[in-house]
């Protein structure tokens, strides 16, 4: 049975086992580095947070948009599962949160149920990257001048 490593399909051992594993991705939060924010004010009205191939369009968007006047924060996330530890504390600190994503949002949906945030998504699904372009009419769309 658990951890001899064979083979068992005893229910009890299956919800162990699952729960052991569960324990064990949570504990390799702990070694992941805090979510870093952006926010050279510390007043951001908006936090855009992003994840894989969206940095560079989202960087760009927020640049553009802190040209203008506009009070944005920006953050990257680079671990998934777990997630960092203080995601949620990061989250919490922000009105509003923006989430771009190249899918049909499932990341927002995610975060939306664990966290019980408003996320608010911004989803593009053609096979054709988000461009900076993008992301600051978007940014401009949920800040005030």
């Amino acid at each position: 049975m658990g951890g001899a490593g064979n083979i068992s399909y005893d229910p009890a051992n299956h919800e162990r086992m699952t729960h052991l594993r569960t324990a064990k991705v949570e504990k390799i939060a702990e070694s992941i580095p805090p979510l870093e924010v952006d926010d050279p004010g510390g007043d951001a009205e908006l936090l855009v947070l992003g994840w894989g191939s969206s940095y560079g369009a989202i960087l760009a968007g927020v640049r553009r948009a802190r040209d203008g006047g506009r009070r944005v924060a920006m953050a990257h996330l680079t671990h998934l599962n777990p997630m960092p530890v203080n995601i949620g504390d990061v989250l919490h600190r922000y009105p509003r949160v923006l989430l771009p994503e190249m899918n049909l949002g499932q990341l927002a949906t995610i975060l939306r149920a664990r966290f019980l945030i408003d996320i608010e998504s911004f989803m593009k699904v053609q096979g054709q990257p988000i461009l900076a372009h993008e992301m600051q009419d978007e940014i401009l769309r949920r800040t005030s001048a």
